[in-house]
């Protein structure tokens, strides 16, 4: 009886496990559906042969008129090589030219000048790639196993006015429900869920919209809210004091703290001493400068000096 419930545990042990690994590699791939019309196709850098049959299949079918390749960094001992005047093909000129052999006129492809070292820096180069020229929404095509980080990465380097849909290769004929079986699957597993704790634990706190290109709306919404509500204390105030004889140097201070700090500023302090000799020959303290600096044109005895 006890080997029997032993075997039983095992079994069901066994089978959580398979359900488990199955949705472990079912949850990697991203399969958005495609649009009507988008106005680039994005080839990530990486697996090339199967990463280019999909991005020429969905320019053929329509999908949109334009094909975006990025750049990765140079392998080690190629800028050794250049210097001897020997120039191997770098991965996306390789793609340009299987894309043309493809069917893709060149005219049709377009290369970001910016070199990725990763998924987070070629995010950054495509996001402001696309938000410099304008582009409203976009198909992203990679590998199966990198579809989702890939989606988390671009959908927040793009920003909320891209619309984004990413799409896995099918030659790269990834066993998601059998990823275990396969040592070059299971590596690959293994390794985006690594990157993936990595994306949320670090990189997503250094991805900007527009790939730092523009400044948010929000934020320029929040600036002109700053600047407009006076009597908000974290309004800034913008002091520039020329009426003679006072001359106090330009100031720019927000809200409450903005207000204390300039209080404290010693170029302030010299300015108020300097007003202060110049008037009566003896530098005025500290509690005197506060007061003629929150009202400049009042003169010594009270009566203003214009």
């Amino acid at each position: 009886m006890r080997r029997t419930r032993l075997l039983l545990a095992a079994a069901v042990l066994a089978a959580l496990a398979v359900t488990a690994g199955r949705a472990a590699g079912r949850f990697l791939v991203v399969a958005n559906p495609l649009p009507a019309r988008a106005d680039a196709i994005v080839m990530l850098a990486g697996s090339l042969s199967d990463r280019v049959l999909e991005t020429a299949r969905l320019y053929h079918a329509g999908v949109a008129p334009l094909v975006l390749l990025t750049r990765e960094r140079l392998r080690p001992g190629a800028p050794a090589l250049r210097a001897h005047g020997v120039f191997l093909p770098e991965e996306h000129e390789l793609a340009k030219r299987a894309l043309g052999e493809l069917g893709v006129p060149a005219a049709a492809i377009r290369v970001v000048a910016r070199r990725a070292t990763s998924t987070t820096t070629e995010a950054r180069a495509i996001a402001r790639w696309v938000c410099g020229h304008g582009l409203r929404d976009v198909v992203v095509v990679t590998s199966p196993s990198h579809t989702r980080r890939a989606r988390l990465i671009l959908a927040q380097a793009l920003g909320p006015g891209v619309s984004l849909t990413v799409r896995p290769a099918p030659a790269a004929l990834f066993p998601a429900e059998h990823w275990w079986q396969r040592r070059r699957a299971m590596k690959e597993v293994l390794m985006e869920y690594e990157k993936l704790l990595a994306y949320w634990l670090v990189e997503r706190w250094t991805i900007e919209p527009c790939g730092g290109l523009r400044r948010p709306t929000a934020q320029r919404a929040s600036t002109d809210w700053r600047i407009k509500g006076a009597s908000s204390p974290l309004a800034c105030s913008s002091r520039t004091m020329s009426q003679p004889p006072t001359n106090f140097p330009p100031t720019k201070s927000c809200g409450i703290v903005g207000q204390f700090v300039y209080a404290l500023t010693p170029s302030r302090f010299s300015a108020s001493a300097r007003m202060s000799i110049a008037l009566n020959g003896t530098p005025i303290s500290f509690s005197t400068s506060t007061v003629a600096a929150e009202k400049p044109h009042i003169g010594k005895r009270g009566v203003p000096f214009m």
